[in-house]
């Protein structure tokens, strides 16, 4: 086989990989390939990359000569022992082994302006296409061997090189060692690391997806708001009316809603009365009907009836029959006087002795029967004493107040219960006691020992709605503070205090006592509206320009979502006093 068939020449591009210019050297058909290389090709500054293009080219049968004048190649290809030449038309060697001493930057081992000429100097900077297109070569007919001009001079080192005999001779003895671990390189498995690296990047950007598909879905923002309070207190006289449709907060009439229960109380008393149980005394007496102003009757004065009542010595005695009298008249000192038709039998009232009385014993009548009178014509006799216990209006009235002073509070909790029951605020200051009904047993002036009293009991408390208080509660704060800046957070109607001043079935006066908590002005729709989609930052930013405002705290789910959603349904705004 003729030099110039055994010989190949390969430009080498300035970005190409190790692997490629492995490929093309098996795939060339020569035994002596020319690596024309360009200027800062960083492929052939690693001496792994030579010394698997130098293996690759062994087990192949070929040689390799590297075509440059690169000094940083020299001392690489020299540890190697690749063959280098300056250019196509010098001599290959064998670089010197750095440790020779050998000075790759002198002017007497390299000097590519003296051996290149204006042709090699530009094709050594320009890409394999570039040259190809400047010799006029098409991309099949690169690498063929024919088409370029063979001028490299191949000595006798260099075909004992292509016969595989006459390396040992070229090379010191570490270059030996180097070659026996050349035999170990492998050529890394490009294809397959690319792949692993790619399904990789998959399965990381598919996890990236989900996580956001993730937090889009299910994200959450939670906003917990501390605010610094201050307290006002509000004073309101209120006037509770059931007869109110509708609250005047002008007057601060309320309307109101009367509770009531009624509850039977009793309570017994011993009896402190005294009454004389003796026979009573008993007589006639002689009535006269006179008038002394008023004109008398045509016809005579009526009759007397049973039962009226006459007094005498201040004891009351009873008319036991019916007495007429005279229809004529007798005149005398300007008065009319007209007799009875005879006499008239009474009795006193209560027994005992003081009822004796002396014949000629004057009696008047009362009542409708003034302008009568009587005279006993005898004694009254057969009165006797025997003083026993009986029931006195003092003894009533005792066991009253005793009624009166029994706990209440049951009943107080039922109503207030009930107003409760109905939606209402039970004001507990209107609590009051409505009509009683009061009976006595035994009666009074009976006979006992002891005397029961039974009272049934009407109590009475008002309740009122809850939202005329929050009005007029509001109203009040609202007219002490800058409502712009600042707002209500706890109005206090809860724990408000109530006292009477008049209370009534109906009606009532009391005075509201209300302590009330302001801070800052802060409207949750707003506040969504101002932070929807913004990062954690520009919330609290936004949040602590509100004045009264002491904290903010964000807390996101999932964990790293780092910004609030723009579905304002997923924030959840806190807003806490301190």
């Amino acid at each position: 086989m003729s030099t110039e068939k055994a010989k190949d020449t390969i430009y080498i591009d300035v970005d190409e990989e190790i692997t490629g210019i492995i490929d093309k050297v098996k795939e060339s058909d020569h035994k002596v390939i020319a690596l024309v290389l360009p200027k800062r090709a960083s492929v052939f500054q690693s001496i792994v990359n030579l010394k698997l293009l130098k293996r690759s080219a062994e087990k192949e049968g070929k040689n390799i000569v590297l075509i440059t004048s690169e000094t940083s190649v020299l001392p690489i290809a020299g540890v190697v022992g690749l063959h280098v030449a300056k250019t196509l038309q010098s001599k290959p060697e064998i670089p010197d082994h750095p440790d020779s001493g050998a000075d790759y930057n002198s002017d007497e081992n390299i000097n590519s302006e003296e051996v290149q000429d204006d042709n090699s100097q530009e094709n050594m900077e320009k890409s394999v296409g570039e040259l190809a297109a400047a010799s006029g070569l098409s991309a099949e007919k690169i690498h063929r061997s024919e088409d370029f001009d063979d001028t490299i001079d191949i000595g006798d080192e260099l075909q004992n090189e292509a016969t595989g005999k006459g390396l040992e001779e070229s090379k010191s003895k570490g270059n030996k060692k180097n070659n026996k671990k050349d035999k170990n390189l492998k050529v890394p498995n490009f294809t397959k690391f690319r792949k692993i690296l790619v399904i990789g990047g998959i399965v990381i950007i598919a996890l990236i997806v989900l996580f956001l598909i993730f937090g889009s879905l299910f994200n959450k923002a939670t906003i917990n708001i501390s605010t610094k309070t201050e307290p006002v207190t509000a004073n309101l006289t209120l006037n509770l009316d059931t007869a109110a449709k509708s609250l005047n907060t002008s007057s601060a009439i309320v309307p109101a809603v009367a509770q009531t229960s009624s509850k039977n109380s009793t309570a017994s008393v011993p009896t402190t009365g005294q009454v004389n149980n003796g026979e009573k005394a008993s007589g006639t007496i002689t009535l006269v009907s006179v008038y002394c102003i008023q004109t008398p009757p045509k016809n005579g004065p009526p009759p007397v009836s049973p039962n009226v009542g006459f007094t005498a010595n201040g004891i009351t005695f009873l008319t036991q029959n019916s007495t007429t009298f005279s229809n004529t008249g007798t005149f005398k000192d300007g008065c009319v006087s007209f007799a009875a038709n005879g006499s008239t039998s009474i009795i006193a009232q209560n027994g005992g002795s003081n009822g004796n009385l002396p014949s000629g014993s004057n009696f008047s009548a009362t009542g409708s029967y003034s302008q009568v009178s009587g005279t006993s014509s005898s004694d009254f006799k057969n009165g006797k004493d025997n003083m026993v216990n009986a029931v006195s209006q003092t003894d009533i009235n005792s066991a009253t107040q005793k009624i009166t002073a029994q706990d209440t509070s049951s009943i107080k909790q039922t109503l207030k219960n009930q107003l409760i029951q109905a939606g209402l605020v039970p004001i507990v200051g209107t609590f009051s006691t409505g009509a009683t009904t009061t009976t006595a047993s035994p009666t009074l002036g009976s006979v006992g020992n002891n005397v029961t009293v039974t009272e049934a009991i009407t109590y009475t408390m008002l309740g009122v709605q809850q939202s005329y208080l929050n009005t007029l509660v509001n109203n009040n704060i609202n007219s002490q503070i800058n409502t712009v800046q600042q707002s209500i957070i706890d109005n206090g109607v809860k724990n408000a205090q109530y006292s009477s001043l008049q209370a009534g079935a109906t009606t009532a006066q009391i005075t509201m006592q209300d302590k009330a908590y302001i801070g800052a002005n802060l409207d949750k729709q707003n506040l969504k509206d101002q932070i929807a989609g913004k990062k954690s930052a520009d919330v609290k930013s936004i949040i602590n320009a509100y004045p009264g405002v002491d904290n903010v705290s964000i807390k996101f789910f999932p964990f790293w979502v780092n910004a609030v959603p723009k579905d304002q349904n997923k924030i959840v705004i806190n807003i806490n006093k301190s």
